[in-house]
């Protein structure tokens, strides 16, 4: 069967820079923002300052606000106002109080509110109108001359929403008991391309067509109720509004959210300005955050992964772990501690890069998959027991070489100066055998296939041998590493990992004959199906958990590729499908883009590759695991089921990719906020069983492993379900 390929094309990549007082600024005092072209310009403490190119300068002459009209910028400071040109403030008028808001109408006229009056520019300058209140915050003009005079719109913050009217001028006060309006708490005002009037206030957002129709905007699909702050629309439609609860844009009719975390350092925004190409200047209390987007390819955003993957995560010999920051947010202060899964994670992006080479052939790709593999053997190599292999290596330069747990640490024979980390688990084995098939398949020469063969050889035979355990080099079983029928089966306390467990040796028995040709795999692989029913506990081997525990979702998805890919009769697949489908079929929510590509990759069935792509172009570039403020949305839906396990409530269906909790694919999808308990409590509930929930923590102090795009990604292309 022909199966569909999905070219996606181009997306809108966003990335972010922060201005802060590392940047030699007051960023509590920021109080107006406006750009001129891609320049960006601020004011704080009476100063005017420029940021370019990721660079601040302090520009001459005083600035106590700015006002980004039509491609202009007016400066207001003191009672004056000017224009900005070329960096300097070209002066054009004085008032005899301060300047407080600008406004050019669909018309082109312009309008100018001070502390006391409303003034029209005209070809003898400004024109003094009508007095304003003086709690007036925000100006909003229509036109100049219309059926109805003047159409002009004032904000206060204590008297609402006025609107000029009459020959003789005056403002007509619009209360929320008289119209449609929702707050007399007025912070901002705008006019959409056809004349509507938009209304921010600190009770939510709101739409005027000028005579008595209303539009409650708080109705919109997904809009937060609270307070809006500040609003910017562009001439081609395209909407952005500052709230309390983040940046809110609304464009092509969807709403998309900016929140603390990964693009605020603090969810009020008080101030917001957007350039024409879309870079968003965000004001918050602790700086700007410049948010920027360009256009980008799946694959271009596969390349830049690739880079950061040898950068920033590649340790030691070649392995793959995350990255632990110094420094909040700053990736260049990281460092690569060792994981307990070393092996697991290096073969998940050693495949990563076999798919590549398999697609592009470039020899990167095949230098960083003969790296990692390497790396990946040599755990099995060093601990003197033959077939038993280690968790992670570590040398005596890096900071945590000779801490944790001595009884699982062993210092390698011969080498003092290197030691390495038993008590392996299954989550290693899964790792080292999804690797060596597929680089044995698509990358090794005949010197490496026999190389793969004979480890994989080692590590089979030693679990044959030990009753399918790894026996650590105390002779003990390992904890996890448990394969053994009569506990399977027979145990209630392995009856989570029944099916798990049963599927990964299926699986690590046909890696091994596909590599060996050894025909003994094969009849162990038998009596395990046919006098201990391990087939039938992979017909549905996962337990519905209220998704909860994620750790083994990962497993049996890298697990049942080979099972599939290797097992020749086609009876025998039909039954590991089943159990696939299901899972799969449970997991669909997730949009996970592993384990949708791994379903479309090993059957005929729709996989929801169109998720998977989105989910993939929505993951931030930086890969840190930011906190996330979500709980103030409206198109959230709670699922109260996990309280039956003792748990906290989590999201019914996960929000976007870069509002998450940036987790391995063994991680909660499922956490609403985290790391926002500055902000809003947190339910926690019971004390978090990181064990179950792993990913429930995000501090900004951590980047995840880019094998969570690369390998979904690659091995897509590979099987012909993404096209570019």
């Amino acid at each position: 069967m022909k199966k569909y390929t999905l070219n996606f094309g181009q997306f809108r990549q966003y990335d972010k820079k922060f201005i802060t007082a590392e940047n030699g600024i007051n960023a509590e005092a920021v109080n107006s923002v406006a750009f001129l072209g891609e320049t960006l310009y601020f004011t704080a403490e009476g100063s005017l300052f420029e940021y370019n190119e990721g660079k601040v300068k302090k520009l001459s002459g005083k600035a106590d606000r700015l006002f980004g009209r039509d491609g202009k910028v007016f400066v207001a400071a003191g009672k004056s106002l000017g224009e900005l040109k070329g960096g300097k403030i070209k002066k054009t008028a004085e008032f005899d109080c301060a300047v407080r808001d600008v406004s050019v109408a669909m018309d082109n006229s312009l309008w100018l509110m001070t502390e006391k009056a409303l003034y029209l520019n005209g070809s003898e300058g400004f024109t003094r109108i009508v007095g304003v209140p003086e709690d007036a915050v925000c100006l909003c003009a229509k036109d100049n001359l219309s059926k109805y005079c003047e159409t002009v719109y004032v904000g206060g913050v204590i008297e609402g929403l006025l609107s000029m009217k009459g020959k003789r001028r005056h403002f007509a006060e619009m209360t929320p008991d008289m119209s449609g309006v929702l707050a007399k708490k007025v912070n901002c005002l705008a006019l959409d391309g056809m004349g509507h009037l938009w209304v921010g206030s600190d009770d939510g957002l709101n739409i005027y067509d000028g005579r008595s129709y209303w539009y409650n905007g708080n109705d919109f699909y997904s809009v937060p109720a609270g307070s809006f702050n500040d609003m910017c629309f562009l001439k081609d439609g395209r909407k952005y509004f500052a709230s309390n609860t983040g940046v809110i844009t609304l464009i092509e009719g969807k709403i998309k959210y900016f929140s603390y975390g990964a693009w605020l350092m603090h969810p009020t925004v008080t101030k917001i300005a957007v350039s024409d190409k879309g870079t968003i200047a965000a004001v918050t209390p602790r700086g700007i955050s410049v948010i920027t987007e360009h256009l980008m390819t799946l694959e271009e955003k596969a390349n830049h992964y690739d880079e950061m993957a040898v950068k920033y995560f590649t340790r030691n010999e070649g392995y793959q772990v995350s990255r632990e920051l110094r420094k909040y947010g700053d990736l260049d202060s990281g460092w690569l501690p060792n994981s307990d899964n070393d092996g697991l994670f290096t073969g998940l992006y050693c495949a990563s890069q076999c798919f590549r080479y398999k697609v592009t052939g470039d020899e990167k790709a095949k230098e960083n998959a003969k790296r990692a593999v390497e790396a990946m053997i040599k755990l099995t190599e060093i601990t003197g027991k033959k077939g038993f292999t280690a968790r992670a290596t570590r040398y005596s330069h890096e900071e945590n070489f000779g801490t944790e747990s001595r009884e699982e640490w062993h210092y390698v024979e011969g080498n003092p100066d290197m030691e390495w980390l038993g008590e392996t688990s299954s989550d290693e084995m899964t790792g080292h055998y999804f690797a060596y098939g597929i680089y044995f398949d698509l990358v090794a020469d005949k010197k490496e296939k026999k190389k793969i063969a004979e480890v994989v050889k080692n590590i089979t035979d030693h679990i044959i041998d030990n009753n399918f355990h790894l026996c650590d080099v105390d002779g003990i079983p390992t904890t996890w590493a448990n394969w053994e029928p009569d506990l399977l089966n027979n145990d209630d306390r392995w009856y989570y990992e029944r099916g798990t467990n049963s599927l990964e040796i299926l699986s690590f028995l046909k890696t091994a004959y596909h590599v060996t040709g050894d025909e003994k795999y094969n009849k162990v692989y038998d009596m395990l199906v046919t006098k201990h029913h391990y087939a039938m506990n992979c017909m549905q081997y996962k337990v519905e958990d209220a998704h909860l525990a994620h750790i083994d979702d990962q497993l049996d998805f890298t697990n049942i590729y080979p099972l599939i890919v290797y097992t020749d009769d086609n009876a025998h697949k039909e039954i590991f499908k089943m159990g696939l489908t299901h899972h799969y079929d449970y997991e669909r929510v997730e949009r996970s883009p592993m384990f949708n590509v791994i379903y479309g990759a090993l059957t005929n069935n729709y996989c929801d590759i169109e998720n998977a792509a989105k989910s993939l172009s929505e993951m931030n570039l930086d890969l840190i695991r930011w906190p996330v403020y979500n709980s103030h949305r409206k198109d959230i839906v709670w699922d109260y089921s996990p309280e039956e396990m003792g748990c906290p409530p989590q999201l019914k269906y996960p929000v976007e990719y870069d509002a998450r909790v940036l987790v391995h694919y063994d991680g909660n999808q499922f956490v609403c906020d985290s790391g926002a308990e500055e902000f809003i409590e947190i339910n926690s509930k019971t004390v978090n069983r990181t064990s179950t929930l792993p990913g429930t923590t995000a501090t900004g102090m951590r980047a995840q492993q880019p094998y969570i795009y690369l390998l979904p990604y690659w091995m897509a292309r590979y099987h012909g379900l993404i096209g570019d």
